[in-house]
Order: structure tokens, then sequence, then C-alpha cells
């Protein structure tokens, strides 16, 4: 079992590795663009500049550390936010090493993982993403850093629960359901439900996400200002979150799958079960 969660916890983090940038840069895009201080378009096309350039410079920036691997104290934006840690797992590595190694357990125990995994996952990741979500509207919002309203939390807590229902427990259902109308095999059967459920979700909780940002951003707007704001930004953070959920937990999920099916085959090989 140690070996096992081992192999768990080196696919969630190599997982994080390959997805981290895409999302970094969008994540940025979209408070920079809710705050006014830039806008969506060219705020991703200068982030690909520098990420194409200079990838070490890009892999220092605090969004990217943010949604990666570490927050580190020694970064003078970051010391500024007040996050005391200097090994933090974030929102990307943290949520796919505990939905892993919840699998594991149940694997072992041969449970049903579909309950524990959604609930060890969902407050996993609505935890560090509501922490991730307060740094970044403070490094990427306009004002004096405040702090961020009851209301913005709670928004985003509900928008995260959302994308982890559709990323790890509807795509088995919505699978099953593709199987016989379309004719596919099982495989891509899968594929296609772990890429499309959790982009698909994003129609719902973008108002959720940009309810949010404004709060921090315009704690005095009325609401007939909050739903200008939100029928004005809708469509394009709606796009743009669609191509951050699609790397973040639809293509991750295909990577985080095939990455624990190739560890866990190694170790089958390599300790077989006794007879």
């Amino acid at each position: 079992m140690p070996l096992r969660m081992l192999v768990e916890s080196g696919a969630a983090i190599l997982t994080a590795v390959s997805i981290a940038p895409a999302v970094a840069i969008v994540d940025k895009a979209i408070v920079s663009n809710a705050s006014g201080r830039q806008a969506l378009l060219p705020c991703i096309a200068s982030e690909l500049k520098v990420l194409m350039s200079n990838p070490l410079q890009f892999v220092k920036q605090p969004n990217f550390l943010l949604i990666w691997g570490v927050y580190r104290c020694v970064h003078p934006r970051i010391n500024r936010l007040s996050f005391n840690s200097s090994c933090n797992p974030s929102t990307c590595s943290g949520t796919y090493i505990v939905a892993n190694c919840i699998q594991a357990h149940c694997d072992r125990t041969q449970q049903d993982a579909m309950y524990p995994k959604f609930v060890g996952s969902s407050c996993t990741n609505v935890t560090l993403s509501v922490l991730k979500d307060r740094a970044f509207a403070r490094l990427y919002g306009v004002g004096q850093h405040r702090p961020v309203p009851v209301g913005s939390f709670g928004l985003f807590a509900t928008r995260d629960s959302m994308t982890i229902l559709a990323s790890f427990t509807l795509p088995p259902a919505v699978s099953h359901s593709l199987l016989q109308p379309l004719g596919l095999s099982k495989f891509a059967a899968d594929t296609l439900a772990q890429l499309l459920t959790p982009v698909c979700m994003q129609v719902l909780s973008t108002p959720l996400h940009l309810g949010g940002l404004d709060l921090y951003n315009r704690p005095q707007a009325t609401l007939a200002e909050r739903s200008n704001f939100l029928a004005r930004e809708y469509l394009k953070t709606t796009a743009a979150r669609m191509a951050r959920i699609l790397p973040a937990f639809g293509l991750g999920g295909v990577v985080n799958k095939g990455v624990r099916a190739e560890g866990l085959d190694y170790l089958r090989r390599s300790y077989p079960a006794p007879t």
C-alpha cells in the first residue's frame, strides 16, 4: 500500500506539472480582466510570450506557483499575502493526490469510491481553490488589499464543488450513457466523458466565479451594476474557463488516468500478489 500511495501521488504531481501553465495563464487573465487591470486576451498573450521566451521566469511567477506546487516564502509578492508555510500543495496537485489516494484505499477495501472521492476531493479542492482565489484577487485585483468578502468565498466554494462533481463523479455515468447511443468503445467513451463533462459545467459555474470577483473588486456595486457586469463578461469568461478546465480536469483527468494505469501495472509486475 505505501508503494501504491507513492504511485498515486506521483501521478498526481506529474499531472499537475502538465496542466499548471495553461491554468495559471487563464486564471490570471480572468481575474485581471474582471478587475479592469488588463483585458483578457492581451493578458493571455503577454503570459504566453513569457512562457515561450523565458520559461524559467514564468515558473517563478506567483500565478504558476499558486496553481502547481509550492508557495515560496522568499517570493516578495506572495509574502505580502501572508502565506506562512514554505511547502503547501497547489490546487491541481493537492486535488489529484487526494482523489487518487482515496481511490487506492477504496480499491484496497473493495468499497465504491464514488462518494468518498467526491467528498474528499471536493473538500480539498474547495479549500485550496478559495485560498488561491483570495491570493489571485489580491495580486491581480485593483485598489488596496482588503479582506475577501464571505459572499465571494461562498460563491467560489459552490463553483468548485460543481467542478469537482463534473470532474470526478459524473464522468463514469456520462461515459456509460455514451456507450450504446454512439457505439463507442469503453476507452473512447471514458475519454470523451472526462473531457466534456467538466467543460460543459462551466456554463453554469462561470456566473458564480464572476460574481465572487465582482464582490471583491466592487463591494459597493448595486444589483443592476453586477447584472450588467455579468452580462458583459459572461461569454468570453465562460470560453476562457472552458479553455482552462479542459486541461485542468479534462486532459488532466486523462493524463492522470494513464499515468496511474502505467504505474499500477508496473507495481503488479514487480510485486505480484501471493497465491
